[in-house]
């Protein structure tokens, strides 16, 4: 039933990849940022409004995704190219199919608790969701090469990891005091990732904490291995042939051993 279940999922991963899909998400994201440039408002029409969806205007449950993480003309340039760069990775790390399923299911987690919770009492609607996603897609990277490092502000070398984990947190505080669906739909994305990555991410964090506390141990045992025991010490002044190889040494009738330089007279 296991192996079924697997070939399964498998077989729908195959059917589904998109080689390539997150050039394509970039691509319609510097797209949307052109029209923006030419109609500032043309964004509303493009965001995941739950309650304008059931009114026919469907073409949001896609359209959110490609909305800029930024409208700064200079550093839109510098996402996208980030963007461009965690997809490449991503699909190397993963490979296409696993990549395309990943993110699709991103985005129907996303949209899923953008209905329940933006219709649940006015709780309002996330203009810009795909922000949220796109982290789920950095935490996914730094899991797959958490010693990779990149120029913060083209001049700090930082681990992925570490940049991962404190725009994660980064995000948590900003959704504090939002509207409820907000905090939902960062769920949505960090839940998204955790299915993918969570098993890996455990045996990371697990590999991380038997390190370090085998750390001590290797210490002593390295030590140990790199501390010779000399083969002859002088009785009379403690010379070894570990500090002194030139020295030669004799053994008396009683078992003393000496060097050539006090070796008893008989």
């Amino acid at each position: 039933m296991a192996s079924n279940k697997g070939r399964f999922i498998q077989n729908l991963q195959e059917r589904l990849a998109v080689p390539a899909l997150i050039r394509y998400v970039a691509l319609l994201n510097a797209l949307v940022f052109i029209l923006h440039l030419m109609a500032p408002g043309y964004l509303s029409v493009l965001e995941l409004d739950p309650r304008l969806i059931l009114e026919g205007q469907i073409w949001r449950l896609i359209t959110w995704i490609f909305i800029p993480e930024t409208l700064n003309p200079f550093w839109i340039f510098f996402a996208l190219l980030f963007l461009l760069y965690l997809g490449d990775g991503l699909e190397a790390g993963m490979g296409a199919p696993r990549l395309t399923m990943f993110y699709l299911t991103g985005v129907v987690l996303c949209t899923m608790v953008n209905f329940f919770f933006g219709l649940q009492g006015g709780g309002g609607t996330v203009g810009r969701a795909n922000t949220f996603l796109n982290l789920s897609l950095l935490l996914a990277f730094a899991t797959l090469y958490p010693g990779f490092k990149v120029l913060v502000f083209f001049i700090l070398p930082v681990r992925i990891a570490w940049l991962a984990g404190i725009s994660a947190i980064i995000m948590i505080l900003a959704v504090l005091g939002q509207p409820l669906v907000a905090a939902a739909t960062l769920g949505a994305a960090l839940l998204n990732y955790l299915l993918f990555f969570g098993t890996e991410l455990a045996g990371k964090i697990g590999f991380a904490r038997l390190g370090r506390s085998r750390a001590p141990l290797r210490a002593t045992l390295n030590k140990s291995v790199l501390t010779e025991e000399p083969l002859h010490r002088c009785t009379t002044c403690g010379r070894t042939e570990l500090k002194n190889p030139d020295l030669e040494f004799r053994v008396t009738s009683d078992g003393s051993e000496y060097c050539l330089e006090h070796l008893p007279e008989r």
